[in-house]
């Protein structure tokens, strides 16, 4: 059974690790760019959980944890009194799925409503061809798309209403 639970510092490893092979599952033909961006990400934010995303009550990460084993994560960052951003969204190759990601999705978003956030922004990359189509099914729309080096990157909002 999954638990999405509040991020603890020991659950860091396991994160990092999630994140760095969530990105090179799909990086057939990516992987000097990808790698590129898992260093950098992991050298900024993902470096240090609990400064970036838990120190202020606007900003929160959680896990979806089966059995003890991190199997999916989640962060969300304030920008504005009106918008929050999904971050550093992943499940693990062997849990997909199974309904993790629609419920980190529905987490983040319960979270959001109760900031009294207005809009979720997240932003993916193309070759994530699995996420995309469960962020268009849960009600985010592409509203922008950049070229990133050899990919591109796509914008998506989900409106909360009032």
């Amino acid at each position: 059974m999954v638990t999405f639970r509040t991020f603890q510092t020991q659950d860091s490893p396991a994160v990092r690790d999630l994140f760095a092979r969530g990105l090179a599952d799909f990086a057939a033909g990516y992987e000097v760019q990808v790698d590129r961006y898992i260093q950098q990400s992991l050298d900024d934010d993902l470096a240090d959980n609990d400064l970036h995303y838990l120190a202020s009550p606007d900003d929160y990460f959680w896990v979806a944890d089966i059995d003890g084993a991190v199997k999916g994560m989640v962060g969300v960052q304030r920008r504005s009194d009106e918008e929050a951003e999904l971050r550093r969204m992943s499940v693990a190759s062997d849990a997909r799925r199974q309904g993790i990601g629609l419920g980190l999705l529905e987490t983040v978003e319960a979270f959001c409503r109760e900031k009294g956030h207005r809009r979720i922004a997240l932003t993916t990359v193309t070759f994530l061809v699995a996420a995309i189509p469960m962020y268009e099914r849960f009600g985010f729309r592409l509203v922008g798309e950049e070229p990133y080096g050899l990919i591109s990157a796509q914008h998506y909002v989900k409106e909360l209403g009032p």
